[in-house]
């Protein structure tokens, strides 16, 4: 009899117990950081009762497989925690929701959670009977975000970026990437990682990730991208006009990762120096020319463009030569040219010794007259003048005293020649007399042809005109113009 009494009594502590319970869902929930985490549950108890009190609570921390907890930690109403009581929210009733949120979670966060209610049971008035356990709770790990990248990545080469969590997101989550704190909208996906391919230069920086609606941001990481040096460049200091005497710095930049420490000068194709700054001091002419850097890194190496070192100098090795001789005759003239090395090309002005004022300007000049001369050659930065040089102007005295010979000879000869010609026409007048006299009444009986073939050669006939009018006046008697049909006059006009 007292068998069956008992077994009825665990009977009724079963029908009991089975009416009383709490439902979680999930059991286990992954919170992001600094998210706020909702606790689905219900509860049941049996019926004619009424709930006293509801409450959370938290288990104790686990170490391990133990636990480790200060005493009075179990069984604690987190709603009367100061660290709880202003981020728990109680979303149930006291009928059988028992949903809460908590927000801004944070790893300190991580414990299991339990419901616990309160009813009232007059069959027994021990109040720790009446508490009912709600063990297994729901366990809440909340984790951050970390980006895993690789230090390093050479440009060209592809790379992973992966955002990494302590364990995997109860929600689904869509992934946000940064890149210096600016979000590559572009890189949205639900898969954790980034890739990026043929990495360029410019893709070098500080990345980190996010959640969609979600504030926290993971930590950021440096991507660093190695490449060989590219826009290689020199700048000249100081800048502007370089004047001989001045220092100059050449430097050399380049746009290099890791930064190039190898750098070799260049003047035209001749070496001159091998660090990165290149200093000349006193700075002459010889200095001038084209100048270039190479730059290298363990990737690679480049040269720069060419810059140009003007430096400027006053008039130097100045010096005047003679196209041709020194000597020359009178009427002609020598071209002298003055050579000088300046920069800016000087202006040249040219001075006969003796004399105050110039006698001609410009890199060449024509001298007509004996004399020493040289030139000046002057710019914004100095002047210099040449040593003189000698001009002699020769009289060619073979040609004066042929001239004296010649002349007074030509003369002779024309008066001999005009004094016979002179003679010939006297004598052929007083011949042509005495035949008009002898033979006056008939011209035609004329018939000494030996004499008119003599006195009348290179004679022209022309008609008789009553007007004489010579067509050819030849002088000395060398020609004799006859009129045909002319009467024939008296002796006394012969």
């Amino acid at each position: 009899m007292a068998a069956t009494i008992l077994i009825f009594l665990l009977l009724i502590h079963a029908v009991s117990s089975a009416d009383r319970g709490v439902n979680y869902r999930p059991s286990h929930i992954c919170a992001l950081k600094h998210s706020s985490v909702t606790f689905y549950c219900n509860y049941t108890y049996p019926t004619g009762h009424q709930i006293k009190k509801v409450f959370w609570t938290k288990t104790p921390v686990k170490d391990g497989n133990k636990e480790s907890s200060e005493e009075g930690e179990q069984h604690k109403d987190l709603s009367e925690d100061p660290e709880y009581s202003q981020r728990l929210h109680y979303l149930g009733d006291k009928q059988k929701n028992c949903t809460i949120r908590l927000s801004h979670v944070t790893q300190k966060d991580s414990h299991m959670y339990c419901f616990r209610f309160i009813t009232d049971d007059d069959d027994n008035d021990d109040d720790d009977s009446q508490e009912q356990t709600s063990d297994p709770g729901v366990t809440l790990t909340v984790t951050d975000l970390q980006v895993e990248s690789p230090e390093t990545v050479t440009e060209g080469h592809n790379v992973s970026l992966t955002c990494k969590s302590s364990c995997t997101l109860t929600d689904r989550a869509t992934f946000i990437w940064y890149r210096n704190s600016q979000p590559l909208t572009e890189r949205r996906d639900r898969n954790n990682q980034l890739l990026l391919q043929s990495v360029r230069r410019e893709d070098a920086g500080r990345y980190s990730c996010g959640v969609q609606r979600h504030i926290y941001i993971s930590p950021a990481v440096q991507l660093n991208v190695t490449y060989p040096p590219k826009r290689v460049s020199v700048s000249i200091s100081p800048s502007g006009e370089i004047v001989e005497g001045d220092s100059v710095t050449l430097i050399c930049s380049s746009d290099s990762n890791p930064p190039a420490l190898n750098f070799r000068w260049f003047k035209g194709r001749k070496f001159v120096g091998s660090r990165r700054i290149y200093s000349i001091s006193n700075i002459s002419s010889d200095h001038s020319g084209e100048y270039k850097c190479k730059s290298r890194n363990k990737h690679g190496e480049k040269y720069s463009d060419a810059v140009t070192l003007n430096v400027m100098y006053p008039p130097k090795t100045i010096s005047v030569f003679i196209n041709g001789s020194g000597e020359i005759v009178e009427g002609d003239s020598v071209t002298l040219i003055c050579s000088s090395d300046s920069n800016p090309p000087a202006e040249i002005i040219w001075f006969q010794e003796n004399q105050i004022s110039s006698v001609g300007s410009g890199q060449s000049f024509s001298a007509l007259q004996s004399g020493r001369f040289y030139c000046e050659a002057h710019n914004q930065h100095g002047s210099q003048r040449s040593d003189a040089v000698t001009v002699t102007v020769k009289v060619l005295y073979w040609k004066i005293s042929q001239t004296a010979i010649v002349v007074p000879l030509c003369g002779i000869v024309a008066a001999v020649i005009i004094g016979l010609l002179t003679c010939s026409c006297v004598k052929r007048n007083i011949l042509q007399s005495e035949s008009l006299e002898n033979n006056y009444d008939d011209i035609s009986t004329i018939s000494d042809s030996s004499l008119f073939s003599y006195v009348y050669e290179n004679v022209a006939v022309h008609p008789y005109s009553k007007t004489l009018d010579p067509k050819i006046n030849i002088p000395l008697c060398e020609n004799v113009i006859i009129y045909e049909n002319l009467p024939i006059p008296n002796r006394n006009m012969l």
